[in-house]
């Protein structure tokens, strides 16, 4: 990507997590959102209510305390913990030679260990119910990384192994754990590249279905994920970056293609 500005991150009340938030809701499930930042996840929570049972939590995911209690209060509230979407994250971009040792500890601990705590805590307890369904938020970047990006990429590589390896032992259990794989998607974080006149018309032409992705496309690949008709797919990362990874496209010709998307 273009040098872009660091980057708070994507969490229940925002983006990709707010999308996904909403896409369950309307698939008719309870929804117990977690974000670091309470007055806002209030807000949403507010602005959310009237779609279905939607509570939530204030949760630093870095840190395992918060996510049990976090845990606790949805089985608590709720009843019991089926699904866990375990989206938030944090990015910035920043030469290899310049992030500092607090900048990488961070990185990991919220995108690599919160993943980790929140899968395990998730699990105790859907262990003890018999059983339930994982989808953690990767990226492309776990795979096709980008300069200036290496705490990131590093990080969004070690939750497609950590799903990949808690698939596998937790299959005994009943539980089926993936991995989504978002490339860039059109929220406040991107905005600005998204509107910028030169890279983001740049980055739109490496995009062969020619458009950036919304965060309900994020929430539909989790919702398949989730659902009954994924019940033999475990262990998966779901590319959703609308085929940005396969390949170099040809440059768009003068006139679109008959049935091209634009």
């Amino acid at each position: 990507s273009p040098d872009w500005p660091s980057r708070d991150g994507d969490r229940g009340r925002q983006g990709i997590g707010r999308g996904i938030a909403e896409r369950l809701l309307a698939e008719g499930a309870s929804v117990f959102a977690v974000d670091v930042a309470e007055t806002e996840l209030g807000r949403t929570i507010d602005e959310l209510g009237l779609r279905g049972p939607i509570a939530g939590f204030a949760t630093d995911i870095a840190r395992r305390d918060d996510v049990r209690a976090a845990v606790s209060a949805c089985v608590e509230m709720f009843g019991s913990l089926d699904i866990l979407a375990a989206n938030a994250a944090t990015a910035d971009v920043v030469n290899l030679m310049e992030i500092e040792e607090d900048a990488w500890r961070n990185m990991i601990g919220v995108n690599l260990t919160g993943t980790f705590f929140s899968i395990q805590e998730a699990a105790r307890v859907m262990i003890a119910a018999g059983g339930g369904t994982i989808v953690a938020t990767a990226s492309t970047n776990a795979f096709w990384v980008e300069a200036n990006t290496a705490h990131y990429s590093a990080a969004k590589a070690g939750v497609v192994a950590l799903v990949r390896t808690a698939a596998l032992d937790l299959a005994p259990h009943n539980i089926r754990v993936n991995a989504v794989s978002p490339g860039i998607v059109r929220t406040r974080l991107t905005k600005f590249l998204i509107d910028d006149p030169v890279q983001g018309a740049d980055y739109l032409r490496r995009i062969p279905i020619g458009r950036y992705a919304e965060p309900s496309d994020i929430a539909a690949a989790v919702a398949f994920l989730v659902s009954d008709d994924a019940a033999y797919v475990t262990g998966e990362n779901l590319v959703v970056d609308g085929g940005v990874t396969v390949g170099v496209p040809l440059a768009p010709p003068e006139e679109p293609l008959p049935g091209a998307v634009r």
